[in-house]
């Protein structure tokens, strides 16, 4: 969408004026209408690549959030199976915790991506809603709206997918609850009351340890960068 607005424009603005999308450094004269139509073209095609490349990588992490939910969705299925069958319940407890380990494994490998990527984003929003607020004209408005949608969808993709886990991850005592626990052996209750005690600690993922991802923290991220665009606004008058 953002990269829809941006062609429109340059082609509303920048084709008109024999002007490149990008400002670029180029090593011949593409001032004939030929040369110029291929150099403008190939920024073009550079800049939708870029974006399916950038729309992959971001959408990474909530793949491997998704995969952490339909694990537990297997797992709590597993569960309203369970028998008096020791080896089952203990298949069902390495499960958990191969869980528990493997989120905690992604958790650790994009913490630090994403601690960048929360206040990078507020600023962007914070910039892109000061030019909002000052543009007049309409191409480069919905560029700017197109973008910032596009930044917001971002995060609020991380958080969504992080409070999904969260929530599944607490569901499984559900799960257990809806067994036929009371027919099992005593030594199957304890192995069911094993995997409701390390349920009872929802699995949450944390940008370095100080940001949440969950949708309270995608509600404080526009409450703060609604703060600092008014901020700005303010000291602009």
């Amino acid at each position: 969408m953002s990269v829809a607005a941006m062609i429109l424009m340059s082609v509303s603005t920048d084709l008109k004026e024999r002007n490149l999308t990008f400002k670029a450094w180029i090593p011949f004269d593409y001032s004939s209408p030929t040369v110029y139509f291929f150099v403008y073209t190939h920024q073009l095609i550079a800049m939708y690549d870029s974006a399916i490349v950038n729309v992959s990588s971001e959408s990474l992490l909530c793949g491997f959030l998704q995969h952490i939910c339909c694990q537990f969705e297997i797992l709590g299925y597993r569960l309203t199976k369970v028998k008096d069958d020791e080896s089952f319940l203990r298949d069902c407890i390495s499960h958990h915790n191969r869980i528990f380990e493997y989120a905690y494994t992604v958790n650790n490998l994009f913490a630090k991506v994403i601690a960048a990527q929360f206040p990078v984003s507020m600023l962007v929003v914070c910039s892109n809603l000061y030019r909002l607020a000052m543009t007049t004209d309409f191409v480069s408005f919905v560029a700017l709206v197109s973008y910032t949608s596009v930044m917001l969808v971002q995060i609020f993709n991380y958080c969504w997918f992080g409070n999904k886990v969260k929530l599944k991850s607490l569901e499984l005592i559900n799960s257990i609850y809806n067994t036929e626990w009371p027919e099992l052996n005593n030594s199957s209750k304890r192995d069911l009351l094993l995997i409701m005690k390390r349920a009872m600690t929802p699995i949450e993922f944390t940008s370095a340890y100080i940001i949440t991802m969950n949708l309270e923290s995608f509600v404080a991220l526009l409450k703060m960068s609604y703060s600092v665009f008014n901020l700005l606004h303010q000291t602009q008058e």
